[in-house]
C-alpha cells in the first residue's frame, strides 16, 4: 500500500501557511480603513483621525512582515498605505502657522503657563503622593488653567503659590468646572457657554509683565454623535475669540482634537494660532478605570495654542495623574515689536 503521509503533511502546511496569509490581509484592512476614514471627506473623520499614528505604525509591522515573508502581492499595497499613513502623519506633526523657532531672546522674561484636564478627581490626602502636585512644584506655573475641576482639587491648587488672582468655578459632579490661576492681575473673566455647546468656555484678560494677554481656557465636547454641531459652535467660537482679541491670544484646553482632524486644522487656519509644539506625546488616556496606558497607545487632545506675536519653549507632558488626562506647560514671551 502507498504511504500517503508525505503529501498529506504537505498539504496541511500549505493550508496553514493560506490561513495565516488570509489573517495578515484581514489584520491590515483595519489601519487601511482607519486611513481611509481620517481623510477629510470621510463622515468617520472625527472618529478615525486620532488613530492615524497607530495605523501607521501598525501597517510599517505588517510591511515588515511581508517583506520577510517575500509576499510581493501583500507588501505592495501596504507599503503604499504606510506610505499614506506617514504623510497624514507628518502633516499632523506639522500644523499650520508652525514656528520656526522654541529659542527665547536673550535675558527675556519668560511666563511659564499651564493646562490639565482634571478629571473630577478630588485632593488626595496628605499622606499620598501626588503627581500633579509634584510635577508643579519642579517649576511652578505663572498661569495655569483647569477644567473638570473638583472644589477640592480647586482648593489644593490655591495653596501651592501665593497666587495674585484665581477665578473658579468648580463642579463637583460634571465635567462643568472651571478655573484659571494667575501669579498677575486679571481685569475681567467671562464664563460663557456658546449657543448648542455643553460645557462652559472661560476668557480672562490678565495683565502680565510684558502686556496684556488674552487667555482663553475651553473644553469643547468631544466627537459623539449627535453632539457634533454642539463641538462645532464651540470652534467656531474659539475662533471668532482669537480673531477679534485686542491682546496677544493664549489658549489653554482640552480640545477633545488630535493634530490629525480636520477640525484642528480649520482652527488653526481660521484663527491663525499656533500650536504649541511638539504635538507627539500623547496627554490621553493616561489610565483608564485605575488602569494604566501605556502613553503610545494615547492621542494628544489637550493643547496649548498661542497667537503669533507670542513665542513658546517646547511643550513639556506631565505624568500620570489620578485623572485620565496629563497635564502640559510651556514658557511662552512676547515677540519684539
Amino acid at each position: 500500500m502507498r504511504d500517503q503521509r508525505g503529501p498529506a503533511e504537505t498539504t496541511l502546511t500549505q493550508q496553514n501557511t493560506n490561513w495565516w496569509i488570509w489573517g495578515i490581509r484581514l489584520l491590515a484592512c483595519g489601519p487601511v480603513a482607519v486611513l481611509a476614514g481620517s481623510a477629510s471627506w470621510s463622515f468617520a473623520e472625527p472618529w478615525c483621525s486620532p488613530f492615524v499614528p497607530q495605523a501607521t505604525s501598525m501597517l510599517a509591522m505588517i510591511f515588515a512582515w511581508a517583506i520577510w515573508k517575500r509576499l510581493s502581492y501583500l507588501k505592495v499595497p501596504v507599503f503604499f498605505a504606510t506610505l499614506w499613513g506617514s504623510w497624514s502623519w507628518m502633516q499632523g506633526l506639522h500644523p499650520p502657522n508652525a514656528a520656526a523657532t522654541f529659542t527665547p531672546p536673550k535675558n527675556e522674561k519668560l511666563l511659564s503657563v499651564g493646562f490639565a484636564n482634571l478629571g473630577i478627581t478630588t485632593a488626595p490626602s496628605l499622606d499620598t503622593q501626588d503627581p500633579l502636585a509634584t510635577w508643579f512644584h519642579l517649576e511652578p506655573l505663572d498661569i495655569f488653567g483647569v477644567v473638570e475641576c473638583h472644589p477640592d482639587r480647586v482648593n489644593q491648587i490655591q495653596s501651592w503659590r501665593e497666587w495674585h488672582t484665581v477665578h473658579a468655578e468648580p463642579d463637583a459632579r460634571g465635567a462643568n468646572g472651571i478655573a484659571i490661576f494667575s501669579m498677575f492681575p486679571i481685569d475681567s473673566v467671562q464664563i460663557s457657554r456658546t449657543p448648542n455647546a455643553r460645557l462652559d468656555h472661560l476668557t480672562a484678560i490678565i495683565k502680565g509683565p510684558q502686556g496684556t494677554l488674552q487667555v482663553e481656557v475651553t473644553h469643547p465636547c468631544p466627537p459623539i454623535p449627535g453632539l457634533l454641531h454642539q463641538r462645532k459652535s464651540e470652534f467656531d467660537h474659539l475662533e471668532k475669540a482669537a480673531r477679534s482679541a485686542e491682546f496677544p491670544v493664549l489658549v489653554l484646553g482640552d480640545l477633545n482634537e488630535t493634530p490629525f482632524g480636520t477640525a484642528w486644522q480649520e482652527l488653526l487656519t481660521k484663527s491663525e494660532l499656533v500650536a504649541a509644539q511638539p504635538l507627539s506625546v500623547a496627554t490621553w488616556p493616561s489610565q483608564l478605570k485605575g488602569v494604566p496606558i501605556p502613553q503610545w497607545l494615547g492621542i494628544r487632545i489637550d493643547h496649548i495654542l498661542v497667537s503669533a506675536d507670542l513665542g513658546f519653549t517646547p511643550v513639556e507632558v506631565g505624568p500620570r495623574m489620578a485623572s485620565d488626562h496629563r497635564a502640559i506647560k510651556t514658557k511662552i514671551w512676547r515677540h519684539a515689536q
